[in-house]
């Protein structure tokens, strides 16, 4: 496979997909009880929406304690429904929960692979259709002189190629063209985004009210709406992403029926949930665009080498271990020493050369390189290639 532009990596600026971070969570579990959820009392034989506050660290510090949510004229606001984040964990375990994806070093993911725009302008160069007497479609009478076989230089205002295929037919193509949609000699663009980064995000959430019959029903109004078996409920934003909220058993009850005397009566539960979450195409101000995409053309090569002396190749050890001594002369890593350079083979050839002083013969084991990286002289060329065929096929597909 030949890939252009793989190192730089350019921005795909006509491609978004909606971002998810911490913000996104928080706005799921906050429609979850504002909106999905129904919760609704009875007030003077009127039904009422409870209200649902996401708390910021001095609002929810009145909900830590007896003392509930208040107006500005200092009336207690119930029922309400109380929601304060608490932590966030990224640790490989994910707070229990785990993840279906592994935890490793993967820095891209593939989220498009589309046609390229410079396809349809690749289209006309190799003429695949073998259409003649078109301007803007490369075919031989664009030549305007034949100096070089098949010819050479366009005439103004037309496109030729000496590439060979339909474009060199002298004449056209009487096969009918089918409409079906066939890849086979194409530039693919293909669009990566950062892998996601893997969280569990946990909250609190604290029910007041004024009336145990209204708690018992925002209770029970939960619990039925669970979804399935689980004690979770299922949230999906309004860009499409999907969140499993799980409730942290018990719900534990904090009023204040002990004392009548100096505090209006007030009954209050409080329970965790937790959220497995992940943090996907960030694009929050002064990070760059999470896409990158890049341009591939697949071929196929059928070739045939030669090499003057014996070829020879060696089952590799079930334990992979690699063999220091053969990379002391060698300043790379160890990671990459099994890892095969550009123009390297597995194969190993013996490999003799003629010692100058003595005259004799001596046999040692080389590597065996298809390209040869080095300029000047090459002294030892047992172990270089010749070759003899080389096909080039792109793949195909119905």
């Amino acid at each position: 496979m030949s890939i252009e532009d793989r190192d730089s990596l350019p921005e795909a600026n006509d491609f978004s997909l909606p971002s998810a971070g911490i913000e996104t969570v928080d706005r799921a579990v906050f429609n979850l009880f504002d909106k999905d959820l129904p919760f609704q009392v009875k007030i003077d034989d009127q039904s009422t929406k409870v209200p649902v506050v996401f708390s910021t660290g001095e609002r929810f510090a009145l909900t830590r304690r007896n003392s509930p949510i208040r107006d500005r004229n200092n009336t207690i606001i119930l029922p309400v429904i109380a929601i304060y984040r608490k932590s966030i964990d990224i640790s490989p375990s994910q707070g229990g929960y785990g993840t279906p994806i592994a935890f490793r070093d993967q820095p891209l993911y593939t989220v498009k692979k589309r046609l390229s725009p410079k396809d349809r302008d690749y289209q006309n160069i190799i003429n695949r259709f073998g259409i003649m007497n078109q301007k803007n479609v490369s075919s031989r009478e664009n030549f305007s002189k034949t100096d070089i076989f098949p010819g050479n230089e366009a005439k103004p205002g037309t496109l030729a190629t000496r590439r060979n295929g339909k474009n060199l037919s002298l004449v056209a193509d009487k096969t009918v063209t089918s409409l079906n949609n066939r890849l086979t000699d194409n530039i693919f663009e293909i669009i990566t985004a950062p892998y996601p980064t893997f969280m569990v995000v946990s909250y609190e959430i604290v029910f007041w009210t004024q009336y145990v019959q209204n708690m018992n029903k925002m209770i029970e109004v939960m619990m039925s709406r669970f979804s399935g078996q689980d004690t979770g409920f299922k949230m999906t934003t309004a860009e499409g992403l999907e969140y499993v909220a799980f409730i942290k058993s018990p719900l534990a009850s904090a009023d204040n029926f002990n004392d009548f005397s100096k505090d209006e009566r007030i009954i209050r539960y409080n329970f965790n949930i937790d959220v497995p979450a992940y943090i996907f195409a960030s694009k929050e101000a002064g990070l760059p665009s999470p896409f990158r995409k890049y341009q591939s053309a697949p071929q196929i090569e059928f070739g045939y080498q030669q090499v003057d002396n014996k070829v020879f190749t060696t089952s590799k050890n079930p334990e992979d271990v690699v063999d220091q001594n053969d990379f002391i002369l060698s300043e790379i890593e160890s990671e990459s020493m099994t890892e095969l350079k550009r123009g390297q083979t597995s194969a190993k050839v013996y490999e003799t050369i003629k010692n100058p002083f003595t005259g004799q013969d001596s046999t040692h084991v080389a590597k065996i390189v298809s390209k040869n990286e080095r300029t000047g002289e090459t002294v030892a060329s047992g172990r270089i290639e010749i070759d003899l065929q080389t096909t080039l096929d792109s793949p195909t597909s119905e």
